[in-house]
């Protein structure tokens, strides 16, 4: 699955994204969750015109052109209860007429202040059995490390849509895993069940 947005700057009270607009498309609706792996609740609905929130300053906000190409949507987390000290998930889903169509990958945002520098991101949570799910990360990451934390259940990880994706193993003890490269997603799928891991990296090109 290819990336339904992008977000083009991230700053202390503002996420400012953007999303390709698509024929038939009514509503550009944003779900958001504190991890990848619990219910995602819609925050935010765009016409295609695109979205300002009201507490953004938008004498801070670039100009794009963005006329009939792309949906801009920007926002200050807090306005919707989303605490913007903390990394969050965000969920884009199509909206045709009130019908929902299938919801974007979960993508990461982290808080400004982990944006700069090269400290160590970490996640965490639960990979489905049923099928990979697809974690677009920020940016381009490296140095990764990926570690099965169940005691029963093999791992899948990949890093391309479709791809082939490598065991990790259920062994007794931890069992992780290096990845070489700069990577912008993670997919990943329980062997047997749903499986905990968690995976740390760090950005490929801090500012």
């Amino acid at each position: 699955m290819n990336r339904l947005f992008s977000i083009n700057r991230r700053r202390p009270n503002i996420v400012d994204l953007y999303t390709p607009i698509v024929a038939g498309v009514d509503t550009y609706r944003l779900k958001s969750a504190s991890n990848f792996d619990v219910a995602f609740v819609t925050f935010l609905d765009s016409t295609n015109i695109g979205y300002l929130d009201p507490n953004v300053n938008r004498n801070v906000i670039e100009t794009q052109p963005t006329a009939g190409r792309q949906v801009r949507i920007v926002f200050d987390p807090v306005s919707y209860g989303i605490d913007d000290t903390k990394a969050f998930w965000l969920q884009f889903v199509p909206v045709i007429g009130v019908i929902e169509g299938t919801p974007g990958a979960p993508t990461l945002v982290l808080p400004d202040t982990s944006l700069h520098g090269s400290g160590i991101v970490v996640i965490h949570g639960d990979a489905p059995a049923a099928s990979p799910l697809q974690l677009d990360l920020p940016r381009r990451m490296e140095d990764f490390r990926v570690i099965n934390e169940d005691g029963a259940n093999g791992l899948f990880i990949g890093t391309e849509d479709g791809g082939p994706m490598i065991t990790i193993p259920a062994l007794l003890g931890v069992q992780n895993l290096g990845i070489q490269g700069v990577q912008g997603s993670l997919y990943v799928q329980g062997d047997g069940g749903d499986v905990p891991f968690s995976a740390m990296f760090t950005l490929a090109f801090p500012r």
